[in-house]
C-alpha cells in the first residue's frame, strides 16, 4: 500500500461522509454528491487493485461483495426516488414507496459494511503513514555519520 493510496482512500471516505450526510447538505446536495461518491467509491475498487477478489481471504472477499452491492443498491434506489436529478434530466420514476424504503436499508448496510472496512484497514493504512513520516523526518546531527 502506497501513502498515496492512503491519501486517496481518506479522500473517498471524506466524499461518502459528505453523500451520506443530507440533513447537513440539504437533498440537493446529497443527490449530486452521492452520484458523485459513486464514481470516487468505483475509483477506488479500481485503484485497490484486486477489486473483488485476488489473493485475499474469504472474509475480505464477503465484506468487499456486501460493500459492492449496498453501494449499488443505495445508488439505483437513490436516483429512483431523486427529488434532484431525475427532474433535471426530465424524469421521473414512480414506485417512491418501493424505492424509498430500500435507499433507507441499503445505506444503513452501507454504512455498517464501511465501518468494518474502515476498521479493518485502518491499521495498515496507519503503517504506511508512520512508516512515512519516521522516513521524512531528518536525523538528529548525533545520528548523522561522520558527526
Amino acid at each position: 500500500m502506497k501513502r498515496s493510496h492512503v491519501l486517496f482512500d481518506i479522500a473517498v471516505l471524506a466524499a461518502y461522509l459528505l453523500a451520506a450526510n443530507p440533513a447537513l447538505t440539504g437533498i440537493p446536495l446529497h443527490e449530486f454528491a452521492g452520484l458523485g461518491a459513486f464514481v470516487v467509491v468505483a475509483a477506488h475498487v479500481v485503484a485497490s487493485g484486486e477489486g473483488l477478489g485476488g489473493r485475499r481471504r474469504a472474509g475480505q472477499l464477503l465484506l468487499n461483495a456486501v460493500l459492492l452491492l449496498a453501494l449499488a443498491v443505495c445508488v439505483v434506489s437513490g436516483v429512483m426516488v431523486s427529488g434532484t436529478v431525475l427532474p433535471s434530466l426530465g424524469l421521473y420514476a414512480s414506485g417512491y414507496h418501493f424505492w424509498d424504503p430500500l435507499h433507507a436499508v441499503a445505506a444503513k448496510v452501507l454504512l455498517a459494511a464501511l465501518l468494518v472496512h474502515v476498521v479493518v484497514r485502518a491499521p495498515a493504512a496507519l503503517a504506511v503513514l508512520r512508516q512515512r513520516k519516521k522516513d521524512s523526518v531528518r536525523p538528529d546531527a548525533d545520528e548523522v555519520p561522520g558527526f
